[in-house]
């Protein structure tokens, strides 16, 4: 470890000590997001500091009017540090600015059928990451996620953000030493072409509703890089669906995160 990374991390040691999220605020942040309860008490106090330093080291921007309070804030920082409970924060050092909208978003999307006839289609966003810069989360989906139901926006552009720390968007992030990435690839590969053969209609984004899940988001067959964020959310959100539909995929995610979702419940 170099001496800036050592510097950087007593400056954040500092800060968790000088500025810890209030025991209120994160009392009712584990409570009201399912997905959280099942931490143990170490976890939830690893997840308190990490994203005590999300907020100090990321910048949210409200757009079109919209106001955010503290809760909402601590919401962000509490879903999108779970991937990098076991990682650490410096996943995310590309990720600087947080921009939120009041609601969805629509895009114009094209996909090509088999014939080779390229259709158009509009969809609607609750997220999305700009580069390897700022990530824009909808407001009303931010607060739609963490539920339990495979919904969750903050986890599905934090993914982005770790599937592009090495500088792609491929749907293979940097891997640790005790994972082939062949082996990864060849277990993504064959289960994102099984998503894709199953798919009808357009791979529109299915939103959050607090509603039982039991199939894995049709969206995940957009593109290799989709398919892992929508995997991701699932492992976090709806394991018993992850583990049901893609059991190797989930055994690799649990290899790379360092938790076991699924272990948990």
């Amino acid at each position: 470890m170099g001496i800036f990374s050592r510097l950087r991390d007593r400056r954040r040691q500092k800060l968790v000590k000088a500025m810890p999220i209030p025991d209120g605020r994160w009392e009712w942040v584990m409570k009201e997001h399912r997905i959280l309860r099942s931490l143990s008490s170490e976890e939830g106090l690893r997840l308190r500091n990490l994203a005590t330093v999300f907020l100090a080291e990321k910048r949210f921007h409200p757009v079109g009017g919209i106001e955010l309070d503290d809760d909402f804030r601590v919401s962000v920082a509490a879903q999108a540090c779970l991937p990098v409970l076991n990682l650490g924060i410096d996943w995310y050092r590309s990720w600087k600015t947080v921009i939120v909208t009041g609601d969805a978003y629509g895009i114009t999307r094209t996909e090509t059928d088999e014939a080779g006839v390229v259709h158009e289609y509009q969809d609607e966003l609750g997220g999305e990451l700009l580069g390897l810069g700022p990530v824009v989360l909808s407001k009303a989906d931010v607060e739609a996620s963490g539920w339990g139901d495979g919904y969750n926006v903050p986890i599905h552009e934090a993914a982005h953000v770790i599937d592009g720390a090495d500088g792609s968007f491929d749907g293979c992030p940097a891997l640790p030493r005790d994972i082939d990435p062949e082996e990864w690839r060849s277990v993504f590969t064959a289960a994102y072409e099984k998503m894709r053969s199953e798919k009808r209609g357009g791979i529109k984004r299915v939103r959050g509703g607090r509603g039982a899940r039991v199939r894995i988001d049709p969206y995940a067959a957009f593109s290799a890089d989709e398919f892992f964020a929508v995997c991701v959310e699932y492992f976090f959100e709806k394991p018993v669906v992850l583990r049901g539909d893609f059991p190797e995929v989930y055994a690799l995610l649990v290899r790379f995160f360092r938790q076991d979702p699924y272990g948990r419940l």
